[in-house]
């Protein structure tokens, strides 16, 4: 075992607070609002801490160690291009802000209103199979990080054919049920509050590894360490990335426009989209949660680099040694490479700092698994299961909030099983990012289309939708194929076209690799863009007179539900959506301020770099010199941040838990869309 007693009392001690907290929401769950939205009672800076830790989650830390291993700090500088991005989307409240004014509780619940029930059924299904896939092999990657990093062997046993690893299996399993438990308990009242004291917690955890890599190592011997990666796949220097595996400049220009187009279409995090007490807390807690997110960029940055250099510098020979004869243990080289960094963090952080980094990770497993339970699991039964039932009765018959809430939950332990079942049995083949795309793709290919659209258009049409939604299935579905199964499609395309297959071969030799040419990334990208394609063109030609009614979806103007929201309800066009109105507070205008601040920092200095290293060869060594100042600048600001969201989160917090304690609970208000509501009703 690689812990002590100190390591594992941080992990017992942060594990107690959080089963505790999560049992205390428990008598404020009394309804289908509060089991799937925390009833909308949640503030800004409660949301900002949940959600994102909600968002992070133990499988994305090791996602990001494998690239950061890959690229180093050049990923830094080319994820700076989705600062502003980030930032516009935060100011504007481009999607939350629409979406939260419908007052749905989920996306599909959206299209029910927006287009029909019909298409509401078939995007909860493809929502649901595409995050189901795409989640089951969250718990394999959690249960390898835990058996590598705690030291504990392998116990084989064999089953047939089958060979299983009993701590493997024992450690998801332990895993799953606390994340199970939880949401159970509350439902996305516990989900929140149990994420927001995980996230405070990971917060303050990072600050302080974060100082210690920066305070204890010694940044000359990094520098000899990443010197020796290929010279067009440099660690420090962003423009020499050509030939950087699967993370150059292309896989970040590409996250840029996915991240506009597809903002809010990923459901992984669904009850958090819905919970916020106004549309205008929702867009404030996404200010927050841009400048929180600062705060854990310096560990997952640090910890793999100095992880290259534990393996690369001849300092450290022993601990290379002791480190690689572990990692040659692991047959399936996908594996060896995500647990790179995880293997190698055992031999250099100390005691206490290796228990804390466990609890960060154990917090991050458990934060989105409930989160993600949570949401897999509500999908499948508001927008497949229900929608299907109203269907074939003709008319809108609720269910009974317990009957409902139990339904719920038989579906969340069915998406637990199935994912523990297909973590233990599958082989994978990919970085966890790529195997992210291409999961992803399934529904993010085409739900851009269909929620902008949706919510920012009159003229989008049912049929545009349902068009941009089958063009992105079979685009995705192809693209899995070709991923998985290339070597199958070169010897079909050498037997029925070899005149075809040649010439291909002659204009791009590196179809005969064994591997697809292009990568989940990509194929992302083109599905996108055909999905946007389709949906202008099939909604331009099959349009109608009648414009669809925005005012009535978003609840504005004589649909207004709350008369003291109305400044909620003005329409903004224009430089007018960067301004300020009369809902925000000095606060809030304080946050909107920094968080200009911030942005235009990082992306001017971004930006000035970039042009002048097209121009000017910058030498390794002032590259290393301004990463080492960009290091102890995100640790001051980060500090600053910490100190300050937990102040408000715990206000938030406290505020939420009374008014749970005396709100009066709607029946009706269970997500389901009733005959008045529904879109089709206006055509």
């Amino acid at each position: 075992m690689n812990l002590n007693w100190v390591d594992w009392s941080i992990i017992v001690g942060l594990a107690s607070t959080i089963i505790v907290m999560a049992y205390v929401t428990k008598k404020y769950t009394k309804s289908v609002a509060d089991f799937l939205s925390a009833n909308r009672c949640a503030g800004k800076y409660l949301l900002a801490v949940s959600d994102g830790i909600a968002g992070l989650g133990a499988i994305s830390i090791i996602a990001l160690f494998e690239m950061y291993y890959k690229a180093g700090f050049t990923a830094i500088w080319w994820q700076t291009m989705l600062m502003p991005i980030g930032t516009i989307i935060a100011m504007t409240g481009w999607v939350q802000y629409r979406f939260r004014q419908t007052r749905a509780m989920t996306m599909a619940q959206f299209f029910e209103m927006r287009y029909s029930r019909k298409f509401r059924i078939f995007a909860g299904f493809i929502i649901f199979t595409s995050g189901l896939i795409n989640f089951a092999i969250f718990p394999a990657v959690g249960g390898r990080f835990f058996q590598y990093y705690l030291g504990i062997p392998k116990a084989i046993v064999t089953l047939g054919i089958l060979e299983i690893d009993l701590v493997f299996l024992s450690l998801m399993a332990i895993l799953l049920f606390i994340s199970l438990l939880f949401t159970f308990m509350g439902g996305q009242i516990a989900v929140i509050v149990t994420d927001f004291i995980q996230g405070i917690f990971c917060n303050a955890m990072f600050i302080i590894i974060g100082a210690y890599l920066i305070l204890s190592f010694d940044w000359s011997q990094i520098a000899e360490a990443i010197s020796t990666a290929p010279i067009n796949a440099s660690l420090v220097n962003p423009i020499k990335t050509s030939q950087t595996d699967n993370f150059n400049v292309t896989y970040f220009l590409i996250g840029v426009f996915g991240t506009s187009f597809t903002y809010m279409a990923w459901q992984g995090n669904q009850g958090y989209f819905s919970a916020a007490r106004t549309p205008h807390e929702a867009r404030m807690g996404r200010v927050i949660g841009m400048l929180r997110a600062l705060t854990q960029t310096l560990p997952i940055v640090l910890l793999p680099i100095c992880a290259y250099t534990i393996l690369h510098h001849v300092n450290f020979s022993s601990e290379a040694s002791e480190a690689n004869q572990i990692l040659q243990s692991i047959s399936n080289q996908q594996i060896r490479s995500q647990l790179t960094v995880t293997v190698i963090l055992t031999k250099f952080l100390p005691a206490g700092l290796l228990g804390g980094f466990a609890a960060v990770m154990f917090a991050a497993f458990i934060s989105t698994h409930d989160t993600y339970l949570h949401a897999w699991g509500s999908i499948f039964i508001q927008d497949v299961v229900l929608p299907v039932r109203q269907f074939f009765k003709g008319k809108d018959v609720p269910l009974a909030p317990k009957a409902h809430i139990q339904l719920l939950r038989i579906s969340i332990v069915g998406v637990a099983v199935f994912i523990f079942l297909f973590s233990l049995f599958f082989n994978q083949q990919q970085d966890i990012l790529m195997y992210f795309a291409l999961t992803g793709t399934i529904f993010l290919g085409w739900a851009g289309a269909a929620i902008i659209g949706g919510l920012y258009s009159k003229w989008g049409t049912t049929a545009g939708a349902w068009s941009a939604a089958i063009v992105g299935v079979i685009m995705a579905v192809v693209g899995w194929y070709l991923t998985y199964f290339w070597s199958n499609c070169q010897h079909i395309l050498q037997s029925i076209a070899p005149y075809f297959w040649e010439a291909a071969l002659q204009k791009l030799p590196e179809l005969a690799n064994s591997k697809f040419p292009v990568n989940a990334q990509i194929l992302w990208f083109y599905t996108m863009l055909s999905s946007a394609a389709t949906y202008l063109i099939v909604s331009l030609v099959t349009r109608r007179s009648r414009l669809f009614n925005l005012d009535r979806l978003l609840h504005r103007g004589q649909y207004a539900l709350n008369p003291h929201h109305a400044p909620d309800a003005r329409i903004r066009t224009g430089l007018k959506i960067f301004r300020m109105g009369k809902e925000f507070t000095r606060g809030d205008k304080f946050i909107f301020v920094s968080a200009y601040g911030y942005t235009f920092l990082f992306t001017g200095v971004f930006l000035i770099g970039t042009i002048y290293s097209l121009n000017y060869d910058i030498a390794d060594q002032s590259w290393m010199a301004f990463w080492k100042h960009y290091c102890w600048l995100v640790l001051i600001l980060g500090t600053i941040f910490t100190v300050w969201i937990a102040t408000g989160g715990f206000g938030d917090l406290k505020t939420m838990l009374r008014t749970l304690r005396t709100a009066t609970r709607d029946a009706s208000d269970d997500g389901s869309v009733r005959e008045d509501e529904s879109a089709e009703n206006e055509k």
